[in-house]
């Protein structure tokens, strides 16, 4: 009934009561439920702010970014590698030292 009351417990009981609250393994706790929840946005959401009124903000294409050449400020740059934090293998870098440098 909403009643708050104040209570003495046991070492043990209150291990017990507070255990009770701790998830088994492989256990998710679930985080957003009714309209919150996933599902039910992809379905519901645009339904309910059409009947809310709601101006629904439209995201702006982003333009895809061309970094340009570091010396001569000219052409576009194109990713053909990706390496981790410890750069480039010897390997690769054996076959970079003959590259045509940059004309400025």
């Amino acid at each position: 009934n909403g009643f708050k009351k104040q209570m003495t417990l046991t070492h043990e009981e209150f291990i017990r009561r507070f255990a009770l609250h701790i998830l088994p393994k492989r256990f998710v706790k679930i985080r957003h439920y009714g309209f919150l929840s996933s599902t039910w946005k992809r379905q519901k959401l645009k339904l309910l702010q059409e009947k809310l009124k709601v101006k629904v903000l439209e995201k702006a294409e982003k333009k895809p970014f061309l970094p340009k050449c570091p010396c001569c400020k000219t052409g576009n740059l194109h990713r053909i590698a990706v390496f981790d934090q410890r750069g480039p293998p010897a390997w690769y870098l054996g076959g970079s030292q003959s590259s045509i440098p940059c004309k400025k």
